[in-house]
């Protein structure tokens, strides 16, 4: 039997940088992001005779983050055989666009199913944190929250219920490689920056911003609490004490410009980048193609994609 799960990736809005404690991947600040239609994974799992083995894409991965995981699932939910996990990521990997929130989720999602257990979206949403903490975000469609929590039990995610608002994202492109500086690595060393304890409390000060912004259906008030949150998480890897760094590239730093820019000209564009150099600009559905059109006469190469709000996780 096989069975297939898809999951949307998430863009987190009050961004989730550093953790309390690495292994249960408890982080140390509550996130709140943005499920995106347009980017998302399907996986497929079924038995494996021999090991458990990983297919992206219609390639061979290496399996060991993977297998990695499936025994942490082993070890919560039951034994169980070698799986044979085949993925179709539509979204570039490891280029800081949250492809791996969507595969762990999809992954996750897939092996329960399979095993036939009927677990609640906040009990997956436990159990993909393991694999990636953003995953835990990507079981909901819109906004969701996750919980930072104490423990294993109480750091889980859950949709916000909030009012359907016609925003829009323009995630521009820079770079599909993978990034040099991984997401459990760069949050250790930004962890060392003298500004961390400050980040971390204006982040939850954020955090109760945005939910009412969010209920409020104020789009320019989402934007400029996610950007100014953003932009502070890279400071925090600009200022680490233990080998500083960046994700930004010179087109990054373009875009952001540009972003300011048509700002001024009276457009609604506010600028959020996770762990990667590629920008997403939050803005409406109405002008989105505006920002499309200046991007593109700035910068001819550059990929440009329209996201909208996406759907929670199901099942093929």
């Amino acid at each position: 039997m096989t069975t297939t799960a898809t999951a949307h990736t998430n863009i987190a809005l009050i961004k989730y940088w550093g953790k309390k404690d690495p292994i249960f991947n408890l982080p140390t600040t509550s996130s709140l992001s943005l499920t995106l239609n347009e980017f998302y994974t399907q996986t497929t799992v079924s038995v494996n005779p021999l090991a458990d083995e990983l297919m992206i894409n219609g390639q061979a991965f290496d399996s060991t983050r993977t297998h990695r995981f499936l025994d942490m699932l082993r070890d919560q939910l039951g034994d169980f055989a070698p799986l044979t996990v085949t993925s179709e990521n539509h979204v570039p990997t490891g280029a800081g666009l949250a492809s791996s929130a969507s595969a762990f989720a999809a992954l996750t999602g897939a092996v329960t199913r399979e095993l036939g257990l009927d677990l609640s979206l906040a009990e997956l949403s436990r159990l993909a944190r393991r694999g990636s903490g953003s995953a835990s975000r990507s079981f909901y469609g819109h906004f969701a929250i996750w919980h930072e929590g104490h423990d294993d039990v109480s750091s889980f995610a859950e949709s916000l219920n909030a009012p359907a608002m016609p925003i829009a994202l323009v995630v521009a492109e820079v770079s599909t490689a993978t990034k040099k500086v991984g997401s459990t690595e760069g949050m250790r060393r930004a962890a060392t920056s003298p500004d961390y304890g400050t980040w971390v409390k204006n982040s939850n000060t954020q955090l109760k911003d945005m939910l009412a912004a969010i209920q409020a259906s104020d789009l320019e008030k989402i934007g400029t609490i996610a950007e100014a949150n953003a932009l502070a998480m890279h400071d925090l890897n600009l200022t680490a004490r233990d080998a500083p760094f960046t994700y930004f590239t010179p087109e990054t730093t373009q875009i952001l410009t540009l972003v300011a820019d048509m700002r001024r000209q009276g457009l609604l564009a506010y600028a959020t980048l996770d762990a990667g150099p590629n920008v997403k600009i939050i803005t409406s559905q109405a002008q989105a193609p505006s920002i499309v059109a200046q991007l593109q006469a700035a910068l001819p190469a550059l990929h440009l994609e329209i996201a909208t709000s996406g759907a929670g996780i199901h099942y093929d």
